[in-house]
């Protein structure tokens, strides 16, 4: 037995020739590939063949894409689509009435005010003037906390406003119809002001009113107009009066909107008229009578001779050329201003003005010497 199969085992003689078989047997072994260059025209024949493959995986990547991102927009579509329906439905189902009674004017009350008209889906008080109410250190500085705290504990002021306003939703829209017909209509001595949630904003039909007092109130500028312009209750549609969020009083101004157009120029006969103990500026409301720069446009129509017709374009003439007199008058004359040309000196500011002193001192004393101050005799 050799050292190899001892080592090995007793086959290490038949696995010693395998390994040398393997070493002769290099002529089987199999030939390495011959790569031959390929011509210009084989490589553009399978280019053109590989390209109608290439382009139909892109369409089929394309239509994926297209079709991924056609079926998000129409989700999105969907969700949006229903959102503004759900939206539009809620304010087309929503009426605005102010000028409550604030003492009598509950949630309650306001749903069975307008419970004839269709089923009341809900309802809620806006502007409410509240007193105030400490809250605790975490919660200080909540304004919509402190609000909700006054209403339910009944915390009102009313020595700082007297009404209210709020918004009633009707479950059907043909319930609104029939809830706009109760505009100008006594609640508690007040006449409800009935509008659609978004209001109406007619300048046409509307003039604006301007040094209202603090304490105007809409009854009592309705009853104004009603009275001055020799109207009806219903010829005003509505009185809109601008007021501070947090003290509820009128910030000056104001807009009163009439049934039909040819009110308005019976309404600016009002102008410089007294409410309230104060001169109120009544005006056309809009942009429509100014021009490029905030200038009168020219009038289109011209009376004819003898004709006498109020019109809104003469009673804007009229009040430009009040103003134009008034800045006249007001204005401060004052001669052609002297041009004063000061020379160049080299001397530094402290100098200057010790220059200054020194012959402020010498004109003083030449002043005395001729005895100023001095009694004559």
């Amino acid at each position: 037995m050799s050292l190899l199969g001892s080592i090995f085992g007793g086959d290490s003689e038949e696995k010693k020739g395998n390994l040398s078989n393997l070493f002769q047997k290099g002529s089987e072994l199999p030939e390495r590939p011959r790569h031959e260059p390929i011509s210009k025209t084989t490589a553009k024949r399978k280019a053109k063949e590989e390209e109608p493959q290439k382009k139909r995986r892109k369409e089929r990547k394309i239509v994926r894409n297209d079709d991924n991102a056609t079926a998000e927009k129409e989700s999105n579509g969907t969700e949006e689509s229903s959102n503004v329906k759900h939206e539009e439905t809620d304010e087309d189902r929503t009426i605005f009435v102010g000028n409550l009674p604030l003492t009598t004017t509950t949630r309650k009350s306001l749903a069975s005010l307008f419970k004839d008209c269709g089923p009341v889906a809900s309802t809620r008080i806006r502007c409410l003037p509240v007193k105030g109410v400490k809250l605790p250190p975490e919660r200080a500085g909540d304004q919509n906390l402190m609000k909700k705290v006054c209403a339910n504990t009944n915390q009102v002021d009313e020595d700082m406003k007297s009404t209210v306003s709020g918004y009633v939703v009707f479950k059907n829209i043909e319930s609104v119809e029939k809830a706009l017909q109760k505009n100008n209509s006594k609640v508690g001595g007040c006449c409800i002001r009935v509008d659609k949630a978004s209001p109406t904003v007619d300048p046409e039909r509307s003039v604006f009113c301007g040094n209202l007092p603090y304490g105007t109130e809409e009854s009592s500028l309705q009853n104004h107009f009603v009275k001055g312009c020799a109207l009806d209750v219903d010829d005003v549609v509505g009185v809109r009066i601008i007021r501070d969020k947090e003290t509820h009083q009128c910030k000056g101004f104001g807009y009163v909107l009439f049934r039909e157009k040819h009110m308005i120029p019976t309404a600016l006969k009002l102008h410089n008229s007294t409410y309230m103990k104060k001169q109120i500026r009544v005006l056309v409301c809009g942009k429509r009578f100014k021009g490029k720069k905030g200038e009168a446009n020219e009038p289109k129509y011209k009376p004819k001779d003898g004709e006498e017709r109020v019109t809104v374009g003469a009673f804007r003439r009229l009040l430009s050329k009040q103003q134009k007199e008034a800045e006249q008058f007001n204005k401060r004359k004052r001669g052609p201003k002297k041009t004063v040309v000061k020379k160049a000196s080299g001397l530094s500011k402290r100098a200057a003005l010790d220059k200054k002193v020194d012959k402020r001192v010498k004109k003083l004393e030449k002043r005395a010497s001729k005895g100023m101050g001095k009694t004559r005799r």
